[in-house]
């Protein structure tokens, strides 16, 4: 007779994943409150740093609540689509009653605090698709990625009006890897991914720049999709429908560049083009980052000593340009520090994935919150040193934001519940008794 004890699920608290969160939470505050420092040296309005340091204790609490609580009930229709339905009138309620700040509609005031909705969207569409993805073994799974894809669309749509372009690709971009990992074959799909990628790109690139050189990207799309197609039978349908698919995305991309994209947002893929071309505010910000990031040098200025951010010639650098200001002061070392703690937290958060690959579910979770996070650490600083067009999307636990510290600790919360729970289930007493 074989009989089984589990371990009652307890609270413990894995460091290597703590830790860096803590510290990247605690070099967040000494950036926003070193941009209170006034020239003679005393603090000025700390109102930012209070209100950071508010969301951070209750980002932390929910941070510890979640990790005790059993993740695996999300996957349940009952529950993701009250979820789902909550988000969706929460950015409805944006376009509706929101105010407007800097002529966009991103936020809703309650007490006179600001909560982004589109924060909030990007947990949801994680939630719905790996809930759908759920079902893999009941439905075909290209049915699921169709049906996840129809979900995906009324928040990007909502999330776009505000209007802000760089959230919402950021939220499809977000489904889409946590749908594509839902798939099986992933050589198959990554190498249709790419035929798709190379023929889109091809059409925007050209008509953004007016150089025909980027038509070759066209050829070397035809000739890996000829490849595959002959590699193996059993992929030549997907590879014929990626060319198709590819051409139609790059059709539909210049339609999008000259009828949909407004004024500014084509500014920032200009700017990021030709960053020195500096007609009003096209390219000026990315400028000034760099300027900010090159003035810190190896060891930097010093705490509260930045000038482009004191003499506001770094715009937003308090959000968006918080990276700047940070390297401004603390040099090439200090964000070499803040860059290995992001990378602990993320390369951590994978290997918990990979324990974790035998529950689809868990492991798009894990997935969708890691690449969620990983997405806005690269958007953000790829903004601050140019190497991607402009966009607002705030640095993680380092920004000020209260939505997204709430978002991004809760998030981080439901890994380190995976964790406990991968913990215990490995550390089960097991008894056999022999008659």
């Amino acid at each position: 007779m074989k009989v089984e004890r589990k371990k009652k699920r307890k609270f413990k608290l894995n460091i290597l994943f703590f830790l860096p969160i803590i510290l990247i939470s605690a070099i967040g505050v000494i950036s926003l409150l070193s941009t209170t420092v006034q020239v003679d040296g005393s603090f000025g309005d700390m109102e930012i740093v209070n209100k950071q340091l508010i969301f951070l204790g209750i980002g932390f609490f929910l941070y510890f609540l979640m990790s005790v609580v059993d993740i695996s009930f999300l996957k349940h229709w009952q529950l993701i689509i009250p979820i789902y339905i909550s988000t969706l009138l929460l950015l409805s309620a944006v376009l509706i009653f929101g105010p407007v700040i800097n002529n966009v509609q991103r936020w809703l005031v309650v007490g006179g605090i600001q909560i982004q909705p589109s924060e909030i969207a990007k947990i949801t569409v994680i939630f719905t698709t790996a809930g759908i993805f759920s079902y893999r073994e009941k439905y075909r799974e290209w049915i699921l990625f169709l049906i996840s894809f129809v979900f995906v669309i009324p928040i990007v749509i909502l999330i776009y009006l505000e209007p802000a372009g760089s959230m919402s690709i950021l939220t499809f971009g977000i489904w889409f890897l946590v749908a594509f990992t839902g798939l099986s074959n992933q050589l198959r799909n990554t190498i249709s991914l790419l035929v798709v990628t190379l023929l889109s790109s091809t059409f925007l690139l050209v008509t953004i720049t007016g150089n025909w050189i980027y038509a070759l990207l066209t050829l070397l799309g035809l000739v890996i999709a000829i490849f595959a197609y002959y590699y193996r039978n059993s992929w030549r349908t997907l590879i014929a429908i990626s060319v198709v698919l590819g051409i139609a995305l790059g059709s539909l991309s210049l339609l999008i560049y000259e009828g949909v994209l407004r004024d500014y947002q084509k500014d920032r893929i200009v700017a990021f083009i030709n960053p020195s071309e500096n007609r009003g505010d096209i390219g000026f910000n990315v400028n000034q980052a760099r300027i900010a990031i090159g003035s810190g040098r190896l060891w930097g200025k010093g705490f509260g000593n930045g000038t482009q951010s004191k003499r506001d010639f770094l715009p937003e650098h308090q959000t968006d340009f918080i990276f700047a200001s940070f390297a401004e002061e603390f040099g090439l070392a200090g964000s070499i520090i803040l860059l290995g703690l992001f990378s602990i937290v993320v390369f951590k958060g994978l290997m918990v994935a990979v324990d974790n690959s035998g529950n689809l579910f868990i492991a798009m979770i894990i997935i969708g919150i890691i690449m969620k996070l990983a997405l806005e650490i690269f958007i953000n600083i790829g903004t601050n040193t140019g190497i991607i067009p402009a966009t607002g999307i705030p640095l993680p636990l380092v920004s000020a934001g209260g939505t997204i510290t709430l978002v991004t600790l809760f998030s981080l919360g439901l890994i380190q519940s995976i964790m406990n729970s991968s913990s215990t289930s490995k550390s089960k007493e097991k008894i056999i008794d022999n008659f």
